[in-house]
């Protein structure tokens, strides 16, 4: 296995800082459009979220927070060419954001899949540290839910974003995939490579398609979340 680190040592690929200039000429518009979708869901948070005193909900600020922080830092990683540490800092942000739909659900939801199975309170399961209301399983739980959480096109985009990055979750042939070019070399600590332009623009779709639902989910949370006078 050839090791495509160019001419650069493993100390200067660890501590030498490296540009992102070629991966932000190359996909300038979809990066223009994640700023812009991301500064909404910035203000949307800043808004519903500003004041802790007023949080019906407790661990929803937080994991709001998360959601969006997971999302920008994913998103960064990609840029420098980490292409599976970003996926999995997105699945992250995913799960963020599920568990607050959830814990904030004004309805009782259905987490367990037995027959004699009945809907529960999500936020008081998940203060007894019920198994079935783990992170890794959020997704599932708002899939599952989806028409009593009013999320009518949830199905679909959150099915299709936890199929796709939970292959960067684990050590895969998928991971293995993303680190290697055709010409056999592997990639090392991220950096930009032409024949990966295709991967690239995969992960920045998916990013786009959550940031476009995120502003609006989040400010639903909030209203939620937020207390009687």
């Amino acid at each position: 296995m050839i090791i495509a680190t160019g001419v650069m040592s493993i100390r200067n690929i660890l501590i030498t800082d490296r540009t992102v200039e070629e991966f932000c000429v190359v996909f300038d518009t979809e990066i223009s459009v994640i700023v812009d979708l991301l500064e909404k869901s910035e203000s949307c948070f800043e808004h519903y979220f500003d004041d802790p005193q007023k949080q019906k909900f407790k661990w929803v600020q937080e994991f709001t927070f998360m959601s969006i922080e997971s999302l920008i830092t994913a998103t960064r990683l990609l840029i420098e060419g980490h292409i599976n540490a970003s996926g999995n800092t997105m699945r992250i942000s995913y799960e963020s954001l599920c568990l607050v739909i959830l814990l904030s659900a004004k309805q009782d939801l259905l987490i367990h899949k037995s027959k004699r199975a009945k809907p529960v309170n999500f936020y008081k399961c998940y203060e007894q540290g019920e198994s079935n209301t783990k992170a890794h399983k959020a997704i599932d739980n708002v899939i599952a839910n989806a028409d009593k959480l009013g999320l009518l096109e949830g199905h679909e985009w959150l099915k299709e974003a936890k199929n796709f990055y939970n292959g960067y979750s684990h050590a895969s042939i998928m991971t293995m995939g993303s680190l290697m070019l055709p010409s056999g070399k592997s990639i090392v600590a991220g950096g930009f490579y032409k024949e990966k332009l295709e991967l690239y623009k995969a992960h920045l779709e998916f990013t786009i398609r959550f940031l476009k639902h995120l502003p609006q989910l989040i400010e639903e949370i909030g209203l939620r979340n937020i207390t009687s006078p």
